[in-house]
């Protein structure tokens, strides 16, 4: 487990390379965010109304609230702060992110746009450091999927956050890196067999894994457990699971070709029916926490530290296994 042992750094630094070259993923049209008949679905999905974004709709639900001092965790390129600026949701935001190229990036746009109240920090999820009662909203978009230490990181946020404060996130809570399986793809594999052959990137529908980010979907699993420990969490799943894998593998080809969005509608009301009938199949979760506080809270803290003792074994017993598995391999060769 790379948060508890020496391969960390390793980790770390593989991760931000990646997020360095690859920053503009999320502007990407065939990403299901940036499609636009998926985003009103998204927004209905979460906040009721197709034109409503999540952000919106949390605005909309705090009743005119503004935030004093807020915290953005894996912030990117910044669309998140300036978003909670121009609509004046807080007084001051702080992004912070691990990828240098990305923090100038969303310098750059912040200054463009004029936006004063925002700063920018370097920093690892998986290590940072947070001051007690220093925030009264902390906001997380699709960056907590990208950390191992789940607990360490989630704990730290409840005890940043002041007496009255809030946790606002939206994530791919769908399965880890590590358990995926082909079966687990059989609808979308048949799905995907039917497209037209020029849409599809490869023969058969591969698993959605990045390999080439260590960090990716590192344990997302476990991210509504782990959001539960520590807060009152309202959940909002969302979707994806049959849009966003699909989308992923297309090619520019089929943004192009007029029958496009006719396939995009027919995914998006196989998921809707699964949101309706098995909500756990969903990948994608928005939700809004306040942290426990006094004997739950400290619970909490005790419960987390058991299942990091259990996830240290785990993973010290499985590198251990793949070293040995690379021993044995090393002398089959020399026999």
């Amino acid at each position: 487990m790379p948060e508890l042992s020496g391969s960390h750094a390793s980790h770390t630094n593989a991760s931000r390379r990646f997020w360095d070259e690859h920053h503009a993923v999320s502007e990407d049209p065939l990403f299901w965010m940036a499609n636009p008949t998926c985003r009103a679905a998204i927004n209905r999905r979460v906040t009721g109304d197709p034109n409503v974004w999540p952000l919106d709709g949390f605005a909309r639900d705090m009743a005119g609230r503004t935030f004093r001092r807020a915290l953005s965790l894996g912030c990117g390129m910044g669309s998140l702060e300036r978003a909670v600026r121009r609509s004046g949701l807080c007084e001051r935001v702080t992004g912070i992110d691990f990828s240098a190229t990305t923090l100038e990036i969303a310098r750059g746009r912040a200054e463009q746009e004029g936006l004063a109240g925002i700063s920018y920090e370097l920093g690892d999820m998986n290590s940072i450091v947070l001051p007690h009662g220093a925030f009264d909203l902390v906001l997380i978009h699709q960056s907590l999927h990208h950390v191992i230490g789940l607990e360490k990181l989630l704990g730290r946020v409840a005890r940043c956050l002041t007496s009255d404060g809030i946790l606002f996130g939206d994530e791919w809570t769908g399965p880890s890196r590590d358990e995926w399986s082909p079966n687990m793809l059989d609808r979308l594999r048949s799905i995907y067999a039917g497209l037209p052959t020029a849409w599809r990137r490869t023969a058969e529908l591969p698993l959605p894994i990045v390999h080439d980010d260590p960090s990716e979907a590192v344990r997302s699993s476990a991210i509504r457990a782990t959001l539960r420990l520590f807060f009152d969490v309202v959940e909002r799943p969302y979707g994806g699971h049959v849009t966003a894998v699909l989308l992923s593998q297309l090619s520019p080809e089929a943004a192009r070709d007029p029958r496009f969005p006719e396939y995009v509608a027919q995914w998006l009301e196989l998921e809707d029916e699964d949101i309706r009938m098995h909500p756990e199949r969903s990948y994608y979760t928005a939700f809004t926490g306040r942290p426990h506080s006094g004997p739950r809270l400290a619970t909490a803290f005790v419960r987390a530290a058991g299942r990091r003792v259990r996830l240290r074994a785990h993973y010290q017993a499985d590198a251990f296994l793949r070293s040995w598995d690379e021993t044995l391999a090393g002398r089959t060769r020399s026999v």
